[in-house]
């Protein structure tokens, strides 16, 4: 009888773990994704001011309309991803100069200009829901011209993404991957050379706006890759 109850419990809380899951992560995300905001309100009224630089840039370059178009899928950059580029420029900046620092103050007096083509590489003219995502990703041009992306939808066995032995389904994760160049084809996101593209992951995604649809980059991504252009 004791073995009975034991393994009535042990099923019923297995199954508990397999529906929490399901209630509210697919590929580390909610189940329902709609939110009441336009895309740059959602941004602005993160809890955690995951993007309070972010907007200020966005602002600075006169793009706020152009991240609130309907229609569009942003890959916003957090932060740190704003953090890891000034660090990248002071520590190049400094091979010349020691004590030269590139700091947000610089990066809004010089370089206005490249922040307001090159934050465009994270715009696509199309709502990219998960339906139309494919794992092995899909090539598209990005709003800056002659600039392309592949976005994929990839499966994963990785626990830190959601992934576990007590659930049927493998979670899957959006990677965004920017190009330097003509890919292999076929198109294989997780093979591509990191001197062709960026395979970075979406952190968040799969968001639907009011205007459009949002998907957050890793926090470990570096603002318009600096660096690992090759």
């Amino acid at each position: 009888m004791m073995n009975k109850v034991f393994l009535m419990v042990a099923l019923l809380s297995l199954l508990a773990v397999s529906c929490r899951k399901q209630d509210y992560i697919t590929g580390g995300q909610k189940e329902n994704p709609k939110v009441d905001q336009t895309t740059y309100d959602y941004l602005k009224g993160n809890s955690m001011h995951l993007f309070d630089t972010l907007l200020l840039l966005v602002d600075a370059a006169g793009l706020k309309d152009t991240i609130n178009q309907s229609g569009i899928t942003f890959f916003a950059p957090t932060d740190y991803s704003i953090d890891n580029y000034l660090e990248a420029r002071t520590l190049q900046a400094q091979m010349i100069d020691p004590n030269t620092v590139y700091s947000l103050d610089t990066l809004l007096k010089y370089d206005l200009a490249r922040v307001k083509d090159s934050l465009r590489m994270y715009i696509i003219h199309q709502t990219l829901p998960f339906s139309v995502l494919t794992n092995n990703g899909t090539l598209f041009q990005s709003a800056l011209p002659g600039d392309s992306v592949v976005v994929s939808y990839e499966q994963t066995k990785d626990a830190n993404q959601g992934y576990s032995t007590l659930v049927s389904n493998v979670p899957q994760v959006v990677y965004f991957t920017q190009l330097w160049s003509t890919p292999p084809f076929p198109i294989v996101a997780a093979d591509i050379p990191t001197n062709v593209g960026v395979h970075t992951l979406c952190q968040t995604s799969g968001i639907q706006t009011t205007t459009g649809m949002l998907d957050v980059l890793e926090n470990g991504h570096t603002l318009f890759f600096y660096g690992t252009n090759q």
